[in-house]
């Protein structure tokens, strides 16, 4: 089985990678995780999010997934770690994913936490190349109905019948400038 893959309908142009939303790998569950309910309607994700999962932990888990980037084919901008599942679990694995944007400088890696307090993630945002965005920017989750976004935050613009590409037509997460500095917030949908 692949680690990485290409991006889903939201981020077609990039690969990513994803692991299971449970409480034990993102310490919380929240109320209306998307990922349930894909779970519910793709019953083949959750295995592979599972295996995935279980490949973090071995000790080829970096040299696997930089060989897997080293053999795509077309040219890759952007990387998204836990696209639409998955969370940073451990210092180790937070750490692994350093040594992978490390070897890999041409590449843009972002990812979006609710564990930025948990973990030391000083590695990941010293790189020039990594964009770890807080989930909790704003004191809140970063995501809910549009009458609730905070006066200063960026609205995501890639919304259900939006017509928008994320890292085709909007780059702003993977900006480290803006988007670790002022975050993101998401209309629910």
């Amino acid at each position: 089985m692949k680690l990485i893959q290409w991006g889903n309908k939201k981020l077609g142009a990039m690969l990513m990678f994803n692991i299971p939303a449970s409480q034990e790998i993102c310490n919380r569950v929240c109320k209306g995780c998307y990922s349930y309910k894909a779970y519910k309607i793709y019953p083949n994700v959750l295995p592979a999010q599972t295996a995935r999962y279980e490949a973090t932990k071995q000790l080829d888990f970096v040299a696997k997934v930089n060989k897997e980037i080293k053999a795509v084919r077309k040219p890759v901008k952007h990387f998204r770690i836990h696209g639409s599942a998955g969370e940073f679990y451990d210092q180790a694995y937070v750490n692994n994913w350093a040594r992978i944007a490390k070897a890999n400088p041409g590449i843009t890696f972002y990812a979006y936490t609710k564990r930025m307090k948990e973990f030391d993630f000083s590695k990941l945002k010293s790189l020039p190349n990594f964009i770890v965005i807080d989930s909790f920017h704003y004191g809140g989750l970063n995501y809910g109905k549009l009458d609730k976004a905070p006066k200063n935050a960026f609205i995501c613009p890639e919304q259900p019948k939006a017509n928008v590409s994320c890292g085709v037509d909007c780059t702003w997460c993977m900006d480290k400038q803006g988007a670790e500095a002022n975050g993101v917030f998401f209309k629910q949908h």
